[in-house]
């Protein structure tokens, strides 16, 4: 015998609504994968993916699901992460460095801190008691990448973003979309969100999506998220009716 929930639900099902048990706080959103489905599905189909702070490779791999066409290079420092990438069966290559800016990459390494056990906030730090290889994404990347790959840039760095990106400057031009890291709660020096996105402005990115933004327990304040940039002249950005 249906009861009332049952119709109820059946009813809902006809529409396009959901609904859900009202949690207070509200939960934050996790919609990566979303977010890149839904370029997929505007006709996105790059070549090469750049996995910057791959930690042990989850979002490498779901890239290579979503967009099986493409190489993925994936780009961590940590030690303790290595095994894993190098067990990745499939279209990656490993990269075994840290990203930084052109003035820390002149010194060949960068330090950071919680990086002994692949731990997943490992940041470059003054104050980190591990030295990692450093390099810039356009040596490391810039000669290997045109525009007619379509690539995407994705960037996982725990506040070290905006130095990252200052090291792609070659690079840039041919990246269509970067799905990057921004912290709500800045910590260690790092720069607040308006400056990366003016930087990434002033290089012809504009906001796309927010395809994530994640709360502290205590008060659901947002702390981290993440923002997709569209390199302007790509052709998806560029349609802009409603």
């Amino acid at each position: 015998m249906s009861t009332l929930k049952d119709t109820l639900k059946a009813l809902i099902a006809m529409t396009p609504y959901r609904v859900v048990r009202a949690q207070r706080p509200m939960p934050r959103y996790q919609a990566i994968p979303e977010s890149l489905r839904l370029l997929k599905s505007l006709g996105y189909d790059p070549k090469v993916v750049i996995d910057g702070g791959a930690n042990f490779g989850l979002f490498a791999t779901m890239a290579a699901q979503i967009f099986p066409g493409a190489r993925v290079h994936v780009v961590e420092p940590q030690a303790a992460c290595q095994a894993s990438l190098r067990a990745l069966e499939g279209p990656f290559e490993v990269h075994p460095v840290a990203l930084t800016s052109p003035e820390r990459a002149a010194r060949g390494h960068v330090t950071m801190h919680d990086a002994e056990s692949g731990s997943t906030g490992a940041h470059v730090s003054a104050a980190g008691s591990v030295q990692a290889a450093a390099t810039t994404l356009d040596a490391l990347l810039a000669g290997r990448v045109t525009a007619d790959d379509r690539a995407l840039l994705k960037l996982d760095l725990q506040g070290h973003e905006l130095e990252a990106l200052r090291g792609a400057e070659a690079l840039l031009p041919a990246i269509e979309f970067i799905l990057c890291e921004v912290t709500f709660i800045e910590f260690d020096d790092m720069p607040p969100i308006s400056a990366l996105v003016r930087f990434l402005d002033e290089r012809g990115f504009a906001l796309f999506d927010i395809a994530a933004i994640g709360g502290r327990a205590r008060d659901n304040r947002p702390t981290q998220g993440d923002f997709v940039f569209a390199n302007r002249l790509s052709p998806i950005a560029a349609e802009k009716s409603w």
